[in-house]
């Protein structure tokens, strides 16, 4: 007997999570792609395996961070904190502050380590002392903020949410200028790195902001106004990226031509010129990954995210919106 064409959630929520899997896949392969160029970088450095870890930690808690307060206050805007969507935004941040906490915590143990290696570089000099001033000024203003139990509209854009912000983005570029200087200071190189970091951050602050923020406390309240919110919210997200991946791509082949030079025996005879190689077949896959999830109506479970369009004044299967203001029922069609 043919299987219906309409179905509950509830009966086979797989249906419309499998889909979900994409972003999934395109955060681990930015993990992945981000630990080959940090290797790459810290072995051409001479550094061991366990500082290329402690020092891809501090890029990723640094980047959750920083990407997460771009989302909660450019993103994220003064209409979506209406009567509508409060509740949603008001559950996101405090998602986020949770995550904040853990990233805060790595950023801490991390940190440690990559001031502890710039120290061996440059002795006990003002670039050492500068940044980590700002790590600490970061961590203690970052931490005060996620601690905070203020309203949702007292938090967005606030003088210390957005002084949070300024010292994630200082951080980030100062971690730049510093990596640079430990191989003779140039501004342009310094300028790229600094690209590069700032590119990184938003890309996985964000990829991390919606998979574990903005859809788990979606699917809690997946009302019009909810859903119109959280599309809108991804949408610019969406064209944060189209300008942050060819920047990361662009960047991460000049320091690579920086570093090793643009003869192809050196990428094929060496592990970093492999690993470069690597991270570049990583790029073509989020290519692909990125093309397939709009296409797909992959980027978000929450019906309606994906493309606003499908909202209109109708509920998911072209029929009329549920009477509270809820996407009628969570029913899944196959067209989906």
């Amino acid at each position: 007997m043919p299987e219906p064409r309409n179905r509950t959630a509830a009966a086979e929520p797989d249906a419309l999570f499998d889909r979900y899997t994409l972003p999934k896949v395109a955060l681990t392969v930015i993990l992945a792609a981000s630990l080959a160029g940090t290797w790459v970088t810290t072995h051409l450095a001479g550094r061991g395996p366990g500082v290329a870890v402690a020092k891809w930690a501090y890029f990723v808690a640094l980047g959750v961070l920083t990407g997460g307060l771009v989302w909660k206050h450019l993103f994220v805007r003064p209409a979506d904190l209406g009567d509508g969507a409060a509740d949603y935004c008001a559950e996101m941040y405090e998602r986020f502050d949770r995550i904040a906490l853990g990233a805060l915590a790595v950023l801490t143990a991390s940190g440690l380590v990559v001031l502890g290696g710039y120290h061996a570089a440059f002795g006990p000099t003002p670039p050492v002392y500068g940044l980590g001033a700002l790590v600490v000024a970061f961590i203690a203003l970052g931490t005060a903020t996620t601690l905070r139990d203020v309203p949702v509209e007292a938090q967005f854009r606030s003088p210390a949410g957005i002084a949070t912000l300024a010292l994630a983005l200082a951080l980030v570029a100062a971690t730049a200028v510093a990596e640079v200087a430990t191989r003779g200071f140039d501004p342009v190189v310094a300028g790229v790195r600094a690209l590069h970091l700032l590119a990184f951050a938003v890309w996985i602050g964000g990829a991390v902001w919606n998979i574990f923020v903005a859809v788990p406390t979606g699917q809690q309240r997946p009302t019009v106004a909810v859903v119109r919110a959280a599309g809108e919210q991804l949408e610019r997200f969406r064209w944060a990226v189209r300008f942050v991946f060819p920047a990361i791509f662009l960047t991460g082949l000049y320091q690579a031509a920086d570093g090793l030079g643009t003869t192809v025996a050196t990428y094929l005879g060496s592990a970093a010129g492999l690993a470069v190689l690597a991270k570049v077949g990583f790029v073509g896959l989020l290519v692909v990954v990125f093309t397939l999830c709009p296409m797909w109506r992959a980027c978000s479970p929450i019906e309606g995210v994906c493309e606003l369009d499908d909202l209109g004044g109708s509920g998911p299967d072209g029929g009329p919106a549920a009477d509270d203001g809820s996407v009628a029922d969570g029913e899944v069609t196959d067209d989906d």
